[in-house]
């Protein structure tokens, strides 16, 4: 019987040295900065945003004011400094408008194991940029965090997210139906995966 053994190395997270800044063709990802709370506060004001992202994005509702927008940004900038989270702003380089956001969350640093999410304007839909913003995301993730394993979980009904994580190659590992319930709607959770050497 062969048994082969994984050598983990193992580093604190906090000493990690990670990039800030992420650049892709249409669009620039980065950490969340003190002053970015007034475009986050816009995102949700144009385009009936609230309406549309309520259901999928928690500060849809609970970002009321710019000053909830900037408390918001400024807690998810202590969160990426304890390496607990790490929630970028997409930005659209032709027009230097805030579009979404993108954000890791850290399950198990001993696998290494994150869980990928996104949101993006509904007025940039269509367009290509959350697919082009999650890749360079889980290129940030494999390459800068050294992860083994991405987790993508969304609901079993938004269509568009978990068509996303499929056309980006994400495997469905499961369905966990009418868990949940939201105003009176049952809905499941679809979980998807991808390991370190599926990524290309």
């Amino acid at each position: 019987m062969h048994t082969s053994l994984l050598l983990v190395i193992k580093m604190d997270p906090l000493l990690l040295e990670i990039p800030e800044e992420l650049d892709s063709d249409q669009l620039i990802l980065r950490k969340y900065r003190k002053g970015d709370g007034i475009g986050f506060f816009e995102i949700f004001e144009r385009n009936n945003n609230r309406e549309q992202l309520k259901e999928n994005v928690d500060e849809a509702e609970s970002v009321k004011t710019k000053d909830d927008a900037e408390i918001r940004i400024r807690q998810m900038m202590v969160d990426w400094e304890a390496r607990k989270r790490f929630v970028m702003t997409i930005w659209l380089k032709e027009s230097d408008t805030q579009i979404g956001q993108i954000w890791i969350e850290a399950n198990r640093w001993d696998v290494p194991s994150f869980e990928l999410g996104w949101f993006l304007d509904p007025g940039y839909w269509g367009k290509g940029f959350a697919t082009e913003a999650a890749r360079c995301a889980m290129k940030f993730i494999f390459e800068d965090l050294n992860a083994h394993k991405i987790v993508v979980s969304t609901r079993d009904y938004n269509e568009k997210s978990y068509k996303l994580a499929e056309r980006l190659g994400f495997i469905k590992e499961g369905h966990f139906r009418d868990g949940r319930i939201d105003e009176g709607k049952r809905y499941g959770l679809l979980y998807y995966g991808m390991l370190r050497d599926e990524y290309s």
